[in-house]
């Protein structure tokens, strides 16, 4: 009888010490939208990001639309070398949601997006385009994966 409870504590505690490996590794889901009247811009979708470090969240993947041109994936991490340069892909804990660098994906029909915050605003820029500023981005926590 010793040795099935013995066996029983072990897988228990076997299970703990797996699963919170797992728990510390689970990202999250953000609802996103990004709204810029003034440029007729609206955008939305989801962010799926990793664990949090040092104030913010990276960015793992987005879905979504871009001003109706479906999101076809996240840009690679430093991939916007125009201004404000080098895209961070993090979601930053706290406000603002966006860094500098913030992040950069594809849309459809060939777009190369970038959301940031500069100069106490949001702000986009197509691939070598102008930094357009203004706008309002939200992203709120959905839930974890």
């Amino acid at each position: 009888m010793r040795l099935r409870q013995a066996a029983r504590l072990i897988a228990v505690v076997g299970s703990v010490l797996v699963a919170a490996p797992l728990q510390a590794r689970a990202g999250a889901i953000w609802n996103w939208s990004y709204r810029n009247p003034a440029t007729k811009i609206s955008a939305s979708g989801t962010l799926t990001t990793g664990p949090r470090a040092a104030g913010a969240y990276p960015i793992i993947a987005i879905a979504g639309a871009w001003n109706g041109a479906a999101i076809a994936g996240l840009e690679p991490i430093r991939s916007c070398r125009s201004p404000p340069g080098w895209n961070t892909n993090m979601l930053v804990d706290g406000d603002p949601k966006l860094d500098k660098g913030g992040f950069a994906f594809r849309a459809a029909r060939g777009l190369k997006v970038n959301l940031f915050f500069k100069d106490g605003r949001y702000a986009y820029e197509i691939h070598h385009g102008p930094e357009v500023f203004g706008g309002v981005f939200v992203a709120t926590l959905g839930q974890a994966r």
